[in-house]
């Protein structure tokens, strides 16, 4: 007993002498960017830690084509300042489709240093609750105390391994989140397991830079309508309105009423969740002519036994009853919320914290079971919709965490 009255009061007294802000951002991508964007605009004393688009400039390969159209894509900041429209006009460049990855990195550091110019590059290493306030340790050994903080992390704590592949050599089987270039596949065979946007992206990428590429799915696969054109008749946009992340009424419900999802039933969600309709894993249509007739589709199959030898990989494929043997395994097996996954949030902080299946229950204004602990991004998306998986979410998000903080403060919204 006294050896914990010791530590509390260590850390108590640690928490005393730790410089002191308001708000602390975990992650400099798109979400906590364009929180910080709005919370700095009311005048709130935040701090945002991480690489900015750290993911998008370095962790995707240079020759990835964004499924969101341009216009989906801007980050917000309160008076609409730093739009991806303006970006383009101050760079002088034309309406790119599909969006290349590096635009969509180099718009993300335009904004940023615009909208967040002191962005603090440092890691976090630990965040933990004490005393009502939140402690939070830096890689470089510098800590700082804060009333409120916002996990914006970005999806590779969330990278989902299925365990079929666990006994698999590293050297034969990876996610396709590990690569940044496919050049190292040249002349092999590769199996890619998947039907979403970035699995058959990885295909195109691994069959253009000359590999002998094989995709398995257990379900058919499905492709996305082409764009929408901006100019349309009443009719057409009555019949089929456009929105960031799908045309249609349900998905401009969701961009123009953000937060109706979230006091939706349980079996509601559940049902959109299960890959059911237009949110389930899709590819757009530009990558068809870049797939058939290029790399070999195995639809309505998945493997029911997977051997390592000394040939390569034998996926022992059902119902087909077919060998596929490959030297590398590409998993595009897409990303699960766990928030056991995020290594800076302390074992007792993360005890605290209400879940279901891994992911944070959220209140309607984004936060956590623990006061002042908020989750955005694919963190929120089991409790408030796809909308929030796109950058075309940041938006609501930002405005309601902005309306929380502010309502906590006791300072108009």
């Amino acid at each position: 007993m006294s050896t914990l009255i010791q530590r509390q009061g260590m850390a108590s007294a640690s928490s005393e002498s730790s410089p002191s802000v308001e708000v602390a951002i975990v992650g400099a991508g798109p979400y906590g960017l364009t929180a910080a964007a709005h919370l700095r605009a009311r005048g709130r004393d935040v701090m945002v830690f991480g690489k900015p688009f750290s993911f998008w400039r370095d962790a995707t390969p240079k020759d990835m084509l964004l499924r969101s159209s341009w216009w989906a894509t801007s980050l917000s900041d309160p008076k609409g300042h730093y739009s991806f429209a303006r970006y383009l006009q101050e760079k002088q460049m034309p309406q790119p489709w599909p969006l290349p990855r590096a635009v969509f990195a180099d718009y993300g550091h335009w904004f940023q240093q615009h909208a967040v110019p002191n962005v603090d590059e440092v890691q976090v290493t630990q965040v933990r609750g004490q005393n009502r306030r939140f402690q939070i340790e830096l890689a470089d050994g510098r800590s700082i105390t804060s009333r409120a903080v916002i996990m914006a992390v970005g999806t590779g704590y969330y990278v989902n391994h299925p365990i079929e592949y666990a006994h698999l050599s590293p050297e034969r089987v990876s996610h396709i989140s590990q690569h940044n270039s496919y050049d190292k596949f040249r002349g092999q065979r590769v199996a890619i397991i998947g039907r979403g946007q970035g699995a058959l992206e990885a295909a195109a990428l691994a069959h253009e830079n000359g590999a002998e590429v094989h995709v398995v799915s257990r379900s058919p696969l499905r492709w996305l309508p082409v764009d929408l054109p901006r100019k349309r008749s009443l009719m057409e946009r009555i019949r089929e309105p456009r929105a960031g992340i799908a045309s249609g009424w349900f998905p401009w419900g969701l961009e123009h009423f953000p937060y109706v999802f979230h006091a939706l039933p349980e079996s509601a969600k559940a049902r959109l969740f299960r890959g059911r309709g237009r949110y389930g894993p899709a590819g757009a249509a530009w990558l068809q002519p870049r797939l058939l007739d290029k790399v070999v589709f195995h639809e309505n199959q998945q493997p029911e036994r997977i051997d390592e030898r000394e040939d390569g990989i034998r996926l022992a494929l059902t119902p087909e009853g077919k060998d596929l043997i490959v030297d590398h395994v590409l998993l595009g097996t897409g990303y699960q919320v766990d928030i056991a996954r995020l290594p800076m949030l302390d074992p007792s902080l993360l005890a605290a914290i209400q879940t279901a299946n891994g992911a944070p229950i959220l209140s309607s204004w984004f936060e956590s079971s623990v006061a002042g602990l908020y989750f955005t991004g694919l963190s929120s998306v089991p409790s408030f919709g796809p909308l929030f998986r796109f950058v075309v979410g940041t938006d609501a998000t930002a405005r309601r965490l902005t309306a929380a903080i502010q309502r906590k403060s006791g300072k108009a919204v």
